[in-house]
């Protein structure tokens, strides 16, 4: 509930700070990009003090996905953008073979203000709002079927540079650390995009992203903790309107 709170706050001060800057612009362009992820992941994650191990490669991610939905939305008018990064996955976090597994969905909705200081370079700020659930699966009476989730808000900064590299391919980048302990002890993330036209307002994106989460709260039997490296290609298509 907290964390839910924090984040429509987040998305409220936002909301005030891009008011001044978008009365003074126009020309306003909405920019819809469903897109896949294959992810590997590694790190650690722990349910009520007991630890878990998350080593899966792309193939075993894939096969024990669940569901999973990831979709980014912006409005922009070129100097000034908001923005809203959706990602959930459920999926079996560590394979069955380990001792403790440890199942997982995951939740990472991420609302951005994006400011244009020079030609194709963007200052953000924005919150990302995170909800980890972990179950526990082993052969140890005592750990199998622990499960608990946890929600919390990490403050976040960062830059995003958009490029043409010629014709109808464009590069971007987008790179963003967060939490200062105040959520997260330490949350990164690094997305390199590549874009193709392919149509009037269409292209067809390529790119790889590296998320990392360091969050950690309670000590002994209320311990929970999210150690993870996530990473993996990205494939999407770009709307603009």
């Amino acid at each position: 509930m907290a964390g839910r709170i924090q984040m429509a706050g987040a998305v409220a001060l936002l909301a005030a700070m891009a008011a001044p800057v978008a009365a003074q612009d126009g020309g306003w362009q909405i920019v819809l990009q469903p897109y896949l992820m294959v992810p590997a992941m590694t790190g650690s994650a722990a349910v009520k003090g007991f630890d878990a191990d998350v080593d899966v490669g792309r193939k075993d991610v894939v096969k024990n996905l669940n569901i999973g939905f990831l979709g980014y939305v912006e409005v922009t008018n070129g100097r000034l953008g908001f923005a809203v990064d959706t990602n959930y996955m459920d999926l079996d976090a560590t394979p069955d073979s380990a001792r403790i597994s440890a199942n997982s969905s995951q939740l990472a909705v991420q609302p951005m203000l994006f400011y244009r200081v020079a030609q194709w370079f963007d200052l953000m700020l924005g919150a990302r709002y995170n909800k980890i659930s972990l179950k526990l699966e082993s052969d140890l009476e005592a750990v199998d079927g622990l499960k608990r989730s946890k929600d919390w808000m990490d403050p976040i900064a960062g830059f995003r540079f958009q490029g043409p590299l010629g014709g109808a391919t464009t590069f971007s980048l987008l790179a963003n650390i967060g939490g200062f302990g105040l959520g997260s002890d330490l949350a990164l993330q690094v997305k390199p995009m590549l874009s193709f036209g392919v149509g009037s307002g269409i292209s067809i994106d390529a790119g790889y992203q590296l998320a990392y989460m360091d969050y950690e709260s309670g000590s002994g039997r209320d311990r929970f903790a999210y150690d993870v490296l996530t990473h993996g290609p990205l494939l999407g298509v770009t709307f603009r309107f």
